[in-house]
């Protein structure tokens, strides 16, 4: 069922709440959106598997409550679906905000040792901005509704949400590639109790490539969609605490942030580039 502010605008075809979301998406420029019941997440196994492997390195919190952060009524009891969200970013991250971030300080990161991602803006707050901006467009139309914005750090899987939702498919490095985009994309999402139709998964393309798995500095990808964190250059120069180990400091440049290898290899983004 789809909530409708009027149900003569039902009988008329003049209103659908997919319809107001992806165009309210479109204007605060997101590039991709989809809907995903909130039917806990058949990633728990894997998730309990991976941790108890270790592969979460110091990231302790992961390991709290695994269940939980499968259910997305964990954060909205009341909830009825989730609406994911994809956001691209360039060779310079996030750029379309004003203002600017400040100026990098003297010794501080080149742009060329950060990842992309983190090259502009901070994706949290401006995804978190958007968000807020497509709510607003769905409160006007349904003003009793409730929701919960989630942006990376909630704790809820967000990856497998956005595989459900359509947004793409899980690449062998773990990462969510979209048919036509490639992967250089940041997610969000909107947990709330306005019921809608799911949308339906896109296929897994990857077939028999290996190009992110090969290209590894670390071996990182021990296993297709299955990441050892603990030897990821991504995970070691911004998760990670404590002090590099040895045996991987020959692979980092000075006050590197991040890592884009296993993406940059992907034929998804090359195609997304050409």
């Amino acid at each position: 069922m789809i909530y409708l502010p009027n149900p003569s605008l039902q009988r008329r075809g003049a209103f659908h709440m997919k319809d107001l979301i992806r165009n309210a998406s479109l204007e605060a420029g997101f590039f991709v959106v989809g809907i995903s019941s909130v039917e806990p997440s058949t990633e728990l196994t894997h998730l309990q598997q991976w941790l108890s492997e270790d592969y979460n390195g110091t990231m302790k919190w992961i390991a709290r409550d695994p269940r939980a952060r499968c259910d997305p009524k964990t954060l909205l009891p009341e909830a009825k679906s989730v609406i994911c969200f994809g956001l691209l970013y360039g060779e310079n991250g996030i750029t379309d905000k004003i203002p600017p971030l400040p100026p990098l300080q003297k010794g501080g990161w080149g742009d060329l040792n950060k990842a992309r991602f983190a090259r502009g803006l901070d994706y949290h707050e401006v995804v978190s901005e958007k968000l807020e901006q497509v709510w607003a467009a769905i409160k006007k139309h349904v003003p009793n509704a409730r929701h919960k914005i989630c942006v990376d750090t909630s704790p809820i899987l967000e990856k497998a949400l956005a595989v459900r939702a359509g947004l793409g498919w899980q690449g062998k490095h773990a990462i969510v590639i979209h048919p036509d985009h490639g992967s250089f994309f940041v997610l969000g999402e909107i947990i709330t109790d306005i019921e809608m139709e799911p949308d339906s998964p896109v296929s897994n393309r990857c077939g028999d490539c290996k190009k992110c798995i090969n290209a590894c500095p670390t071996k990182a990808i021990v296993e297709p969609n299955i990441i050892d964190a603990r030897r990821c250059l991504s995970y070691l120069t911004i998760e990670h605490k404590g002090v590099v180990p040895d045996e991987f400091q020959k692979y980092l440049k000075p006050n590197q942030c991040g890592c884009d290898i296993c993406q940059e290899v992907c034929p998804f983004n090359k195609t997304a580039q050409s």
